[in-house]
């Protein structure tokens, strides 16, 4: 415990000469026998304080899906620059919250949107909402591997961004299925048929795939492109695997991917089918539709 604490000492004295914001703050929260620090600037104080009341709406909502074994650090960025900064994740002027093992990096809420500011800020369950979606992240990181080994766990992203948007309930602002049946009608040329037709591999190489290809085309990544389709298509897929298959499945892949199975074995151990197999399922449920042949 004392390793840690000056571990987090010197992580704070880190970031504050990297902020320019003077010497970063560290409080420490226990929530439901869990620990989170909160790292922080004088400016927000406000920020954290709102942060260690939404931890309390947030960690009952995450123990559905698997119990955080490790503390979590959770660092209020003072700007959008500063997460962007710390995330090394350029040109996201969506992103409020980034993720690893055992840390968050949260965009003061303070600073998320400026005409909200004046009005108050978000609410703390907005703010509930998106720690319940990185604290999802968390506990699947340190279900599926070490500190040292999860990033070595190739999960695909609908999976892992699908279960962090559905565990926060967030499919109110998702795009629905009828805009990923554009975009493949549109650019796969796949609207009226089983998908891979019209464009079919050609399009995914241009253009990328919301579901299967997300990262592509190298430089410039659809899910850079179109976040809101990406992650849509990420929180739909996973409904689709939970009305399928209920919620047993998911928790014993992370629990098999612990015990060191890849994702694709563990997948098609506890759903019958290979991940591959699935994906093309949710593409005829989405393709075939059709958008109901276009009402």
């Amino acid at each position: 415990m004392r390793a840690l604490a000056a571990a987090l000492a010197v992580l704070a004295a880190g970031c504050a000469h990297l902020s320019g914001h003077g010497p970063a703050r560290l409080d420490a929260v226990t929530v439901e026998g869990l620990v989170f620090r909160i790292q922080y600037w004088r400016e927000d104080e406000r920020a954290a304080r709102q942060v260690r009341a939404s931890l309390a709406l947030a960690v009952p909502r995450v123990a559905r899906w698997g119990r955080l074994s490790a503390p979590v650090l959770l660092t209020v960025h003072p700007s959008h620059q500063a997460l962007e900064a710390a995330t090394h994740r350029e040109n996201h002027p969506w992103l409020r919250a980034w993720a690893r093992y055992a840390s968050i990096d949260l965009q003061s809420p303070r600073t998320w949107e400026p005409l909200d500011f004046l009005l108050g800020g978000p609410t703390d369950e907005q703010v509930a909402e998106l720690l319940t979606h990185e604290l999802v992240h968390c506990v699947m990181y340190q279900a599926v591997g070490g500190e040292y080994t999860w990033t070595q766990r190739d999960i695909p992203l609908w999976f892992r961004e699908g279960l962090a948007s559905v565990a926060a309930d967030q499919g109110y602002k998702r795009p629905g299925p009828e805009a990923i049946w554009r975009f493949y009608r549109d650019v796969h040329g796949s609207g009226d048929g089983a998908p891979g037709q019209g464009q079919g591999i050609a399009g995914a190489r241009v253009h990328g795939d919301p579901l299967t290809d997300p990262e592509w085309p190298i430089g410039e990544p659809l899910y850079q492109r179109d976040a809101d389709l990406v992650y849509g298509t990420a929180h739909w897929a996973f409904r689709f695997l939970l009305d399928r298959y209920g919620e047993a499945p998911v928790r014993g892949v992370l629990e098999r991917m612990g015990r060191g199975q890849p994702f694709g074995e563990a997948f098609e151990a506890e759903a019958g089918i290979p991940p591959r197999a699935f994906e093309d399922d949710f593409k005829r449920y989405v393709v075939w539709q059709g958008w109901r042949r276009d009402q």
